[in-house]
């Protein structure tokens, strides 16, 4: 019987041992994006305190709306980082950190986030889709896509515009990659805030 225990242990163990061996070698870290603070910009749009714009849809590629951090090494080669990770729903943050940064510098509180309620009518709204959301660790932090300003009520499209903005992180880890992230969204919105304090709402 004292045999059999002792078995029981040596395979407990072993068992114990192989498991930690093939076990994550360390715990994962979780990042959000981060609004900047940005200066009003000016226009005959921004003279109303009651200005309000509608944000959204956002649309990311599957490739990106994963928990995995996404890196682009290669053109056509893409890494996963399974201990660098998002603290959420990346196409939620990526719209809540944009809304914050047009709230700052449309010097408005009246950022709809999409879906906003029937009873809400916005005068502008703005959507985009992402076409890239990647780079390389400690060399780029890539953010291209489309974004279209349309009129609230009407719906017509008022503008489109490709963008690419291209930031250079602070240091060699996902921290700064991550923020180097938020400041191409930060750039992003400040240029959607300039063209919508120089529009005026309605369909010509």
């Amino acid at each position: 019987m004292m045999k059999t225990n002792h078995l029981l242990i040596v395979m407990l163990v072993l068992l114990q041992a192989g498991c930690s061996i093939g076990g994550a070698s360390r715990p994962a870290d979780f990042y959000v994006l981060s609004a900047e603070p940005g200066t009003p910009v000016t226009g005959h749009s921004t003279a109303s305190a009651s200005l309000s714009v509608g944000l959204g849809p956002i649309t990311l590629p599957d490739i990106f709306d994963r928990p995995q951090i996404v890196t682009r090494p290669e053109p056509n080669r893409l890494d996963l980082s399974e201990f660098d990770r998002w603290g959420g729903d990346l196409n939620r943050d990526l719209t809540r950190v944009l809304a914050q940064d047009l709230m700052s510098r449309l010097h408005s509180d009246r950022i709809l986030t999409h879906p906003w309620s029937s009873s809400d009518r916005p005068d502008f709204q703005v959507t985009v889709q992402v076409f890239r959301f990647d780079g390389e660790t400690g060399k780029v932090a890539r953010f291209e896509g489309v974004w279209r300003l349309l009129d609230g009520e009407q719906r017509c499209e008022l503008t489109a515009h490709h963008f690419r903005f291209e930031e250079t992180p602070a240091g060699p880890g996902y921290p700064e990659y991550v923020s180097a992230m938020s400041h191409a969204v930060a750039s992003l919105s400040q240029e959607i805030a300039e063209r919508i304090a120089g529009s005026t709402p309605g369909c010509q």
